[in-house]
């Protein structure tokens, strides 16, 4: 039967779930971004700041479309 309700429809939407590649890229990128500041880096000094720019745009990107959820939730 069709339903004419407008107000009562079925939620076609995925609710969002952590993306375990997702947290697995997060984790390798804090781990590479806290060995910058060894004597272990594994990168130049000037790409640091590229590091943190990837690592922030990941966590962002990640709420933002959905692949990550607040742990609050």
């Amino acid at each position: 039967m069709l339903n004419t309700d407008p107000s009562n429809r079925p939620s076609y939407r995925r609710p969002a779930k952590n993306s375990k590649f997702l947290m697995a890229l997060i984790i390798v990128g804090t781990i590479i971004v806290a060995l910058q500041y060894t004597s272990a880096a594994l990168f130049s000094t000037e790409q640091t700041s590229l590091l943190w720019g990837m690592l922030t745009g990941l966590v962002i990107g990640g709420f933002i479309f959905g692949w990550l959820t607040p742990p609050w939730r």
